[in-house]
């Protein structure tokens, strides 16, 4: 059985790119801050995201938009991996996603949303598929793959990728606020 806990606002934040809304975080504010605290340990960045990782979880933010943030409590483990093992699962992800079998977010450079050629996003709200920007082979600076069962965090520092792949956790309901 899986004890992990998620606070993830990932969809409340695709939303309010499509209606143009910002999204209100404000009741994930006290899981958030505890899920920061509980990932203690390791840490890293790059030039748009900074994470951390440790015995009780694993967190990122995007230093331009913190509020774009994922939170997990409980184990999590991570693998570092060398170029062409993080070509393949960029690849292996841009295939999913053609598919429709998960959503797919990826920043191949610090401008973030500026171009299309900046980033691709590739996820369905309610029924619509919807996509954004332009796929690319490369390598990106971040990658976040979400199917039914997973989530796949690529991260780029330097020269080597760290992957984080967490089974499904049990999301933080709605219903908790600050």
């Amino acid at each position: 059985m899986n004890q992990a806990i998620e606070i993830d606002p990932q969809t409340l934040i695709l939303e309010g790119i499509e209606t143009g809304a910002l999204p209100d975080l404000k009741p994930l504010a006290l899981a958030r801050e505890y899920a920061l605290e509980q990932a203690q340990g390791c840490a890293g960045e790059n030039e748009i995201v900074r994470w951390w990782h440790g015995a009780g979880g694993f967190f990122y933010e995007f230093k331009q938009f913190p509020a774009a943030f994922y939170g997990r409590l409980g184990p999590v483990q991570g693998e570092y991996l060398g170029a062409s093992q993080a070509q393949e699962l960029v690849w292996e992800a841009l295939a999913k996603a053609d598919k429709e079998e998960a959503d797919l977010t990826l920043f191949y450079t610090p401008n973030l949303m500026q171009s299309d050629e900046d980033f691709f996003m590739a996820y369905t709200l309610g029924q619509t598929r919807i996509e954004r920007g332009e796929a690319r082979y490369a390598l990106p600076l971040f990658m976040r793959l979400k199917t039914a069962t997973y989530l796949l965090v690529l991260l780029r520092s330097q020269d080597e990728y760290l992957v984080f792949k967490l089974p499904q956790g049990q999301p933080v309901l709605a219903a908790l606020s600050a």
